[in-house]
């Protein structure tokens, strides 16, 4: 690989050896150019003269102890050569291209324990909390699913870092807390998933509130490395929600108030949330959080939680499903609700709109 140029600023040696220096720490392995392609060509000069032209360069990456697949990132790089000497070619200018990675953090702080690389920047105080969360976080995962799978936590400085590093706008993340991201192949297990903490409403949240959180978002990450076909929204959703809130002491009209408040204004619900009503923006986003939890925990008050377990597992890859059907994942639901419980949709509808109207009186 090139190294820093002759035209290389004293800023970018220095911040490029930052850079080196936290991926050192967070172990990352593995690490391939797979690409490199030109944005701009060199322009033509005789031989003794330096020319720059840009490039943008794909590599991938894990890290090690976390990551089982791997993930990958861009760079913009711009390069400086005698076009007689490419041998002696140096790098002048380098930045992420799109999304940073979390080595581009200024100030990032590394703790690694046997289930958790947090990744964050602030202050002892607030670096040790997300350590402390984390820990309870899989305590409360493995509770419920059997086990956790050991995760990469990044608490960025701000928000508008939060949404570089998810790719979003800060806009589609206004309300949200945290946010699992990562690669995710259809029919394969997820293995190189990130949760990232928007300080914003994190910071916003009572202590509860953060555990909640914070148990949410690695039962995504745990289920997604354990199964290896995709859910409706509302499953996954409710599912999360409900290993989240399972140890919380909170009268349930409580923790669903947004979705009473819809159903108050616009009826009893027909069916479970459609995906739609998931996106952010939409309006319905913390109703349709509520009325999947109900979902869940109707199943779970009859059958057990355990049972939800089963339901999961089965719907997101446990079952055979025709070839004709694999596309269909409420078909898959449906499957699994006979397989597991004995119980069809139209007799869970009934029995979660039964729960939603004693909730109202």
């Amino acid at each position: 690989m090139a190294a820093l140029g002759e035209g290389a600023s004293t800023s970018l040696r220095t911040d490029q050896s930052a850079v080196l220096s936290r991926m050192v720490a967070m172990r990352v392995a593995d690490l391939r150019l797979v690409t490199v392609r030109e944005v701009t060509e060199p322009v033509p000069a005789p031989s003794g003269t330096r020319v720059e032209w840009d490039v943008r360069a794909s590599f991938t990456y894990r890290l090690r102890g976390f990551d089982t697949t791997p993930r990958s990132f861009d760079l913009d790089l711009t390069f400086k050569a005698d076009p007689a000497r490419v041998q002696a070619l140096g790098i002048t200018a380098s930045s992420p291209s799109g999304r940073p990675q979390p080595w581009d953090l200024a100030g990032l702080v590394v703790r690694r324990s046997a289930d958790s690389l947090v990744l964050a920047v602030g202050d002892d105080a607030r670096v040790q909390e997300v350590v402390r969360r984390a820990r309870t976080a899989a305590s409360r995962v493995a509770a419920v699913w059997g086990g956790s799978r050991p995760a990469v936590w990044v608490s960025p400085a701000s928000d508008a870092d939060a949404a570089r590093l998810l790719g979003r706008t800060p806009d589609q993340l206004r309300g949200v807390a945290a946010a699992t991201d990562g690669p995710l192949t259809p029919g394969e297990r997820a293995g190189a998933d990130r949760i990232v903490l928007v300080p914003g409403a994190w910071s916003s949240l009572r202590p509860d509130g953060r555990d909640v959180v914070m148990t949410h978002e690695l039962t995504h990450v745990t289920v997604r490395a354990s199964t290896t076909r995709g859910v409706p929204i509302w499953l996954s959703e409710g599912f999360a929600e409900l290993v989240a809130y399972q140890p919380i002491d909170l009268p349930e009209a409580t923790a669903v108030a947004p979705a009473l408040d819809r159903v108050r204004s616009s009826g009893l619900p027909a069916t479970l949330p459609a995906d739609a009503e998931f996106e952010p923006g939409s309006g319905s986003l913390a109703a349709a959080y509520g009325l999947s939890l109900l979902a869940l925990r109707t199943v779970a008050d009859r059958y057990g939680t355990q049972a939800v377990v089963r339901l999961y597992r089965a719907a997101a890859g446990g079952i055979t499903e025709p070839t004709d059907r694999l596309d269909d994942r409420e078909a898959a639901v449906d499957d699994a609700l006979v397989a597991t419980v004995g119980l069809n949709r139209s007799a869970l509808v009934r029995q979660w709109q039964a729960r939603i109207r004693d909730l109202l009186r």
